[in-house]
């Protein structure tokens, strides 16, 4: 009996143009309530007009957005080089934008690595060897802001201002990460466990979806093969090719400071001056702890932490104004940008549907739906 093929279950626009809906209303929402708090309540228009706007630097700070998204695209460029795979630079740029894009609109950011692992599988990486670079560049992107951290708070001797919620937050996340590192080594060295939970979950979906149509060897034969190319994914990383471990870390550490240069540069439009170390510093702790907001895109809690941090910066009938202007750069530019191309390549896939279901993938297999 033939075996029956199996395709990829292909996002849906229609479910993200309401995502992307819903992200956009709660952050525009909270920064019009900062602007309602803050903004113009107690100033004289003299004050006002004493403030020294300097656009000039707001293209700096788009400029600093637009060269961390070329910094994360050489990244992934040049680290598919591990597989001995050469994608295109605009794949592994569409691979990055993806990410954004859909970390935008997903509740605690978790969108983004299977848009970027959907967009390399596509570019011409298996789904295991995709997975682990999606994976390991996961844990790295948390190295490389630990290692601004320890420059900034050791180093440079900047001062951490965390109290309350945030600085709960920061130990959450420290111990979520940590569970979460212990887990995936657990199956890396005990996969037997991994495929037995396979099996459970198999039985599982016939017990309760009995209308479920799935053939249970092609799942089985997808988890190990794609299994098998994930722990060798990790093999090369960590133990074959280390260096793309320290070019992966120092290509996160400049993405982060073209991200956190934005806020400076945005103050400098303000006519304010502020030591650089001291504008970084303040914003490290701020990304560990956006992960844990469960908002599409952290809307909300994004808008609201960033007030209460850079409140001592900017004054508080600027703040608003900060505010909207930063989320402006660093959210809803990656927003509009990251979806233009992801949607492209929704279309693109659409586009080669039939073809795809008529070829059988022998060496890239397609993960069962």
């Amino acid at each position: 009996m033939e075996e029956k093929k199996f395709t990829v279950t292909p996002y849906e626009p229609s479910r993200l143009k309401r995502q992307i809906v819903l992200a956009v209303f709660l952050s525009l929402g909270t920064i019009f309530l900062v602007f309602s708090l803050g903004s113009f309540r107690g100033v004289s228009v003299t004050e006002i007009d004493e403030l020294l706007f300097r656009p000039a630097f707001l293209l700096l700070a788009l400029s600093f957005v637009v060269m961390g998204w070329f910094v994360d695209g050489t990244r992934i460029f040049f680290t598919t080089r591990a597989w001995g795979k050469k994608i295109r630079f605009r794949d592994a740029l569409a691979a990055a934008l993806s990410t954004y894009f859909m970390s935008a609109i997903t509740p605690f950011l978790t969108g983004g690595s299977p848009a970027q692992l959907f967009v390399l599988a596509r570019s011409g990486l298996s789904w295991g060897e995709a997975g682990s670079l999606v994976v390991v560049c996961g844990i790295l992107y948390q190295v490389g802001l630990l290692t601004l951290m320890v420059s900034f708070f050791t180093l440079f001797g900047a001062a951490m201002n965390l109290r309350g919620i945030l600085l709960g937050l920061l130990y959450s996340f420290a111990i979520f990460y940590s569970a979460v590192m212990f887990l995936l080594f657990f199956f890396l060295f005990r996969p037997q466990v991994l495929f037995r939970l396979v099996d459970w979950g198999i039985r599982f979906a016939r017990r309760h979806f009995p209308r479920a149509k799935f053939s249970e060897s092609a799942v089985r034969q997808w988890v190990e093969t794609f299994f098998a190319e994930f722990r060798e994914g990790f093999s090369i990383l960590f133990l074959r090719k280390p260096q793309y471990l320290l070019w992966n870390v120092g290509c996160y550490v400049v993405y982060f400071l073209c991200t956190f240069s934005v806020a400076y540069s945005i103050l400098r439009a303000f006519g304010l001056s502020y030591s650089y170390l001291q504008v970084v510093g303040a914003q490290i702790p701020l990304f560990f702890v956006f992960s844990f907001i469960p908002s599409p895109g952290a809307s909300g809690g994004v808008e609201l932490s960033i007030a209460s941090v850079f409140r001592g910066f900017v004054g508080t009938y600027r703040l608003g104004s900060f505010v909207l202007l930063w989320r402006t750069a660093t959210y809803y530019l990656p927003l509009l940008v990251g979806g233009v191309v992801f949607f492209r390549v929704l279309r693109g896939l659409s586009a080669n549907a039939r073809h795809e279901q008529a070829k059988p993938l022998k060496n890239h297999p397609l993960p069962p739906s």
